[in-house]
């Protein structure tokens, strides 16, 4: 979501490349999938995060690395840094990344989806810019082809995806018109497929304004020169939306690529909730709370389970990233606010927040193939619900049931305090048309599990009369087949 400079002060140690490791190409082949929502798939959940020079060090990094394997996670969005690898044109300095990726894809077994950003200041049209010279359109657009070719060419063996620019939508990261932007990474995609014709080309993340998008496709011509259409999200930390209009979001985007597009896989490459307020009334400029428990610690588990959930049914995401990794330092500078540095999963220390525990649950509950199945199911509630349900099916016919009572209502709460306490409590009836005889197993968000008993069987169906759903907590239920 916003820039953090890249390392370039350790030590040089040389290596040579051994060859892509088996087996990892199935892995990109799986995030290139087109999904229309009626296909039994598994979407993978990773992570993002970046690595500022002001604090970064191996012992980080591998620290970072062994997070990522306890919490069972092998996907990790990064950025590599134009500006800083070639801060003088044509010297390139990879100092800190040969190793880096070394220690992730061999060492780690990770699956790397990086993005590369930030003109350089020599070929930068606002280079007189001191602060954010990084955020123009270049002097030179051959010169990002150049750059994209070295970088492709250095890495191909281990990684095998690029995403060209990140959020070109907003002038934070990018300062030109949609049609220079869609100029840089054309050129950009031709060398990338120069120096790796099997390589995926990810569209730069859209941070907020699907029109944007739309102008490349429809205006410019972008669609034959990307593989993969990345969007990200922050609904509830900056912005007012509520999180359950993120399919919506995610229809929009798939809309555009039907209509001007060709098939172009869709991820959501970064999306997050802070555990950080400005006041107790207030998170960011876009979102003002209504609950004491949002933006908790706590919270950001529920609300992470709920994002992806929503997320996945779509029925259209090749893949998903929750930025990120950890908090970052106070000390450290950051482009925004302090939700900033507070998007992690994990302390700055590595402590785990009670979100690590409810997204390792999360991959876990959904490690099989699986279809939204919000169709077929009947949801019956009062007038005037403010509750929420979505259904899957897995590929082996289980079933898993979320649901919650909205916590964000624009224009329908009347605290302005932000520390409102939730006691709304509902009941509501489910029909699932599925013969189901396993048992049912009820979980909280970080998958503490009990027996759920509250259902019947009749007619091949499975009712569940009276589901209660509370403010500010989540139903999560797996039915075996």
């Amino acid at each position: 979501m916003f820039r953090r400079p890249i390392l370039t002060a350790l030590l040089l140690i040389v290596f040579t490349f051994s060859g892509y490791p088996q087996g990892k190409r199935t892995i990109y082949d799986q995030l290139l999938k087109v999904q229309d929502g009626t296909a039994y798939y598994h979407v993978p959940v990773g992570l993002c995060e970046d690595y500022p020079e002001e604090t970064t060090t191996m012992k980080l990094i591998r620290d970072d690395m062994e997070f990522l394997k306890k919490s069972g996670v092998n996907l990790l969005r990064i950025s590599f840094g134009w500006d800083a690898i070639e801060e003088e044109k044509g010297k390139f300095n990879w100092l800190f990344w040969d190793d880096f990726v070394k220690m992730a894809v061999d060492e780690y077994g990770i699956t790397l989806v990086p993005y590369v950003c930030y003109m350089p200041k020599w070929n930068s049209t606002g280079a007189q810019d001191t602060m954010f010279f990084w955020n123009y359109p270049p002097k030179d657009y051959e010169e990002f082809g150049v750059f994209m070719k070295e970088l492709v060419n250095r890495y191909k063996s281990w990684i095998k995806s690029w995403e060209l620019w990140n959020e070109p939508d907003i002038s934070i990261y990018w300062q030109g018109t949609p049609e220079q932007f869609a100029r840089m990474v054309k050129i950009g995609s031709k060398a990338v497929r120069q120096a790796d014709p099997k390589a995926i080309i990810v569209l730069g993340g859209l941070a907020v304004r699907p029109e944007f998008f739309r102008q490349l496709f429809r205006d410019y011509g972008i669609s034959p020169y990307v593989d993969v259409v990345n969007m990200h999200n922050y609904y509830e930390t900056w912005s007012n939306n509520p999180i359950e209009r993120l399919p919506d979001y995610v229809n929009e985007i798939s809309e555009i690529v039907m209509r001007y597009g060709n098939k172009q896989s869709l991820w959501m490459a970064e999306v997050g909730y802070s555990t950080w307020r400005m006041k107790p009334n207030k998170v960011s400029n876009d979102y003002n709370p209504y609950y004491d428990y949002e933006h908790t610690a706590r919270y950001q588990a529920i609300e992470l389970f709920k994002t992806l959930a929503l997320a996945l049914s779509s029925g259209k995401l090749a893949a998903i990233c929750w930025y990120e990794v950890k908090d970052l330092p106070p000390t450290e500078n950051v482009i925004g606010d302090n939700n900033n540095r507070n998007l992690g999963v994990a302390y700055y220390d590595h402590s785990p927040k009670p979100a690590t525990k409810a997204l390792s649950f999360f991959n876990t509950l959904f490690s099989e193939k699986n279809k939204p199945l919000d169709r077929a199911v009947e949801v019956r509630k009062s007038v005037g619900s403010e509750s929420y349900v979505t259904t899957f099916q897995d590929e082996d016919g289980d079933v898993t049931v979320v649901g919650w009572l909205k916590t964000n209502l624009p224009g329908e709460r009347r605290d302005t305090t932000g520390m409102a306490k939730d006691t709304r409590e509902e009941k509501i009836d489910l029909t699932i048309p599925l013969s189901l005889s396993g048992e049912a197993t009820l979980y909280t968000e970080t998958g503490e599990p009990r027996k759920y008993t509250n259902l019947q069987r009749k007619d091949g169906a499975l009712v569940l009369n009276g589901v209660t759903l509370k403010g500010g907590e989540i139903f999560i239920l797996k039915i075996k087949k």
